[in-house]
């Protein structure tokens, strides 16, 4: 293969795989993507993550990492959301921080995401 048609199917790899995200909301942010994605992440390398963590890694504002984590979650009163696919629950340590975990059908919606990426590579 050329190395612009290896271009052109990193491309639709991609595209396909934000389109899965763009059926949940066609407004979606790249922050919001990210976030759910930086908590499989973590979870996939059996480590802990926190919405302060995410906050550093996408990049945001307290109150959007908050909201960003809530969408994927039960659902923030800023924003459509309510998927139920990330679990936070506060820090036994520290109260202040909460921790995030997939649920199962979070958890369902990455593997399948994964497996259609492995698919078209």
């Amino acid at each position: 293969m050329t190395e612009i048609a290896d271009d052109l199917k990193a491309l639709t790899t991609l595209m396909n795989a934000l389109q899965r995200f763009n059926q949940f909301d066609p407004k979606m942010q790249v922050s919001t993507v990210l976030t759910l994605l930086e908590i499989a992440a973590a979870e996939e390398a059996d480590k802990e993550i926190s919405v302060q963590d995410i906050e550093r890694q996408v990049g945001l504002q307290s109150g959007t990492a908050s909201r960003n984590c809530y969408y994927w979650a039960e659902g923030h009163k800023d924003m459509t959301g309510g998927h139920e696919m990330v679990r936070i629950d506060f820090d036994r340590s520290d109260r202040r921080k909460r921790s995030l975990t997939l649920t199962n059908k979070g958890r369902a919606f990455i593997r399948s995401l994964a497996s259609d990426l492995r698919k078209r590579v």
